[in-house]
């Protein structure tokens, strides 16, 4: 089990552990002022009246490798939430903790995590993850122990309906998400590329993953369903290390397509705009979440001028979103919330909303009891968060997510248009 950083600036919880974040957690979305716990929860045992029973909420998150820009800012916001939680005492009689996890952004290392967080029986929830491909492999884990998972960042519509869209089947009772899935996202950019910049022709270029895959064919089809034509349909190699991006680059540019759509993460989507620049592609290299981040920008340069990228839209006029932003800053992370920290803010909302029902009454803990109701308790959630009001669907989806569109103007990503979603 692997820290985020040693240590983190700011952190207000209880004992530092190896590999655990001794914090705590709040129902109250809307609770702020981390700065009221601070100190407060150094306390130690033999001074308190009771020792109270731990209950822990589990992060799945890249923190060590893999993406983790994201999974520290999705490690940090629980952090937060849990904070204000301890502070008001939302599960009398119970000290929250939060366990992180790594995994690297890796089906494998994230089954492997899952078994670490399963194997701990004071587990109640886990927060994450960033990646789809890592829940999926995840989930039969915890969804054997009885542990939901509310992920902050899936977007891969497989998660909730399977494999066929037409007959949509729940594969994990225990899963649920706070934010849209790529079937939307995509639509919001492909609205915004054939529209406000009136694109007619595409180039497509995706991983062999899963969630890439499902991206690129789900703009591809959409983008030919307004009338556009995809001039070429490229899927790169499983192994990265075979990625040829110039050779890519010089069939993509082969047919001068109005923009070239790719459905990976940002770190390819450098190499890849470094690519279509040498051969003098000159439009604008467009993707979704997996993109939008800063880093693409930097290491990217001046290629990155005008290209786009979705991703999860949360305004900062939301209802409470300045509250935890500046609660976010006020703890001193090393790391930024990303977009995904709003929603991991939440997430962990809904955990602890649920778990103070399951545990209510009982001093026993965390037992197999607790654990199997929690399923029923998250699904019956009606939460006002800071991304919006959250209720699950029967697949365990909120009913619209909310995508904004982006674009790098002036070595920044700035919103160009938001999809608000209902």
């Amino acid at each position: 089990m692997l820290r985020i950083s040693p240590p983190i600036p700011g952190t207000t919880g209880g004992r530092r552990r190896t590999g655990r974040l001794g914090v705590v957690a709040v129902v109250a979305v809307m609770a702020l002022l981390v700065a009221a716990c601070s100190g407060s929860s150094e306390e130690s045992s033999d001074t308190a009246v009771s020792d109270p029973k731990v209950v822990t909420i589990g992060v799945l998150a890249p923190v060590d490798n893999g993406l983790v820009d994201f999974g520290r800012g999705i490690a940090n916001s629980v952090q937060v939430a849990v904070d204000q939680a301890n502070a008001q005492d939302a599960i009398p009689g119970y000290r929250i903790e939060v366990e992180v996890v790594d995994d690297s952004s890796d089906p494998a290392v994230g089954e492997a995590a899952a078994e670490e967080l399963a194997a701990n029986d004071t587990v109640i929830g886990v927060v994450g993850p960033y990646n789809s491909g890592v829940a999926a492999a995840a989930m039969p884990v915890l969804d054997a122990a009885d542990i939901v998972m509310v992920s902050p960042a899936n977007t891969d519509p497989k998660l909730t309906v399977g494999d066929d869209p037409s007959d949509p089947q729940r594969p994990f009772n225990g899963y649920f998400r706070v934010i849209g899935t790529d079937t939307e996202q995509v639509e919001v950019l492909v609205d915004y590329v054939t529209g406000t910049y009136n694109a007619g022709t595409a180039a497509v270029v995706t991983e062999s993953t899963s969630v890439s895959a499902g991206k690129s064919q789900g703009f591809a089809d959409s983008f030919v369903g307004t009338g556009g034509e995809v001039t070429s349909f490229v899927t790169l190699p499983d192994d990265r290390a075979s990625y040829d991006l110039p050779a890519v680059a010089a069939e993509v540019a082969a047919a001068n397509p109005d923009i070239v759509f790719f459905g990976g993460e940002y770190d390819v989507a450098v190499q890849l705009s470094t690519a279509l620049s040498a051969v003098g592609l000159v439009v604008p290299l467009v993707g979704a979440d997996g993109m939008k981040d800063d880093r693409y920008i930097s290491l990217a340069g001046a290629a990155s001028d005008g290209d786009l990228a979705s991703t999860v839209a949360v305004p900062d006029s939301a209802d409470g979103a300045e509250a935890f932003f500046a609660a976010y800053e006020a703890a001193g992370f090393s790391n930024p919330p990303s977009d995904y920290g709003p929603f991991a803010y939440d997430a962990a909302n809904v955990i602890i909303a649920a778990a103070a029902q399951a545990l209510e009454g009982t001093s026993d803990g965390v037992t197999p009891e607790v654990r199997q109701q929690m399923a029923g308790l998250v699904q019956a959630t009606e939460l006002t968060g800071i991304t919006g009001t959250i209720v699950f669907d029967e697949f365990g989806d909120i009913p619209a997510g909310a995508f904004t569109v982006y674009r790098v103007i002036d070595g920044a990503w700035q919103p160009v248009e938001s999809d608000p979603g209902s």
